[in-house]
């Protein structure tokens, strides 16, 4: 009797879904938009999120951020209407070399640091995504695609 109640009381109470967060490894595969190659380099070529969907969750992680951070940071998360996810994150600091040509050819060299803003759309149905960067010195914006799969493992970079 005991069992019979014991598996009753199991199938009406429903048990939230304990899904661990999905770790996505992505590719740049194009640009998308008018400064097609001079992104400043502001555009990484490997990318690693982590998101936790249950949680409104997420994380980013890719050489930029490892050379600020030597670790992956927050990145702000929604699931938008149409199912698709946007991430959300910042990075300040980032050091940049800027040469310019000035007067009878001389070079100057001025080394400084940016703050960029990064926006991920993502369809976790496609594993596709578009990819906005923003922020730096001359009003810097560019935009790439994304390729991803999922991952089991993490990125690691040196």
């Amino acid at each position: 009797m005991l069992r019979l109640l014991a598996t009753a009381l199991a199938l009406a109470v429903p048990v939230a879904a304990n899904a661990d967060p999905q770790k996505y490894l992505c590719n740049f595969t194009e640009h998308n938009s008018p400064r097609k190659i001079d992104d400043g380099g502001f555009v990484p070529s490997k990318y690693m999120l982590t998101i936790d969907v249950e949680n409104s969750a997420a994380t980013a992680y890719d050489r930029l951020v490892h050379e600020i951070y030597q670790a992956p940071i927050a990145a702000k998360f929604s699931k938008k209407n149409n199912g698709t996810y946007r991430l959300r994150w910042k990075l300040s600091g980032v050091p940049v070399t800027i040469t310019k040509t000035v007067d009878y050819g001389i070079p100057d060299v001025i080394k400084t640091k940016f703050n960029l803003r990064y926006s991920l759309l993502f369809n976790p149905e496609t594993l596709q995504g578009t990819l906005s960067v923003s922020g730096g010195g001359e009003r810097f914006a560019s935009a790439a695609i994304l390729d991803c799969k999922k991952a089991n493992k993490n990125m690691a970079f040196r």
